[in-house]
């Protein structure tokens, strides 16, 4: 076990999220960064690539940004159980349709494990639900990517 010090760190990594909903299955990845501040609560902040997906009715590819905040419900071990919440905003070009991007905005609530490997290593897998909001005028999509969403990831990385 490790003791609440432990918690006071930077961990950077990289993630596999999964989005899916009604018509909507995509994959993205990504590379985040968390911050801890001693206490329960923590930081992050992600940048995202959509990995094009032959299981939705419209294929496209983009980037996106998130930020998120997690409550541990522990601080005395390395591994403790979270939940919390984060937002993304993310561009996408719908293949074949236009070379304009539409934008997203996907909010979503997650509750997961926070597993520390040894003193420098953690993986944290995860579940949430949420909704993505449409604001582009003209997105040239089906509409499937509108809508509730659930949202289970994985992360890895390197604790500072």
């Amino acid at each position: 076990m490790i003791n609440v010090a432990a918690q006071s760190r930077t961990e950077l990594g990289a993630e596999y999220i999964r989005s899916m909903g009604k018509g909507y299955n995509h994959a993205k990845a990504a590379v985040r960064g968390e911050s801890f501040n001693g206490s329960k609560n923590s930081f992050s902040a992600g940048i995202t690539y959509q990995l094009g997906s032959k299981k939705a009715y419209s294929v496209s590819h983009g980037f996106g940004v998130y930020i998120g905040y997690r409550y541990s419900f522990s601080v005395k071990t390395a591994s403790s159980a979270f939940a919390g919440a984060r937002v993304l905003f993310s561009l996408e070009n719908f293949e074949g349709q236009t070379r304009q991007n539409s934008v997203f905005m996907t909010p979503w609530a997650e509750a997961g494990y926070h597993i520390g490997i040894g003193k420098r290593y953690y993986a944290a897998p995860s579940l949430g639900f949420g909704k993505t909001f449409k604001f582009s005028k003209d997105y040239h999509s089906l509409d499937e990517d509108n809508g509730p969403r659930l949202m289970p990831s994985v992360s890895a990385g390197y604790r500072f």
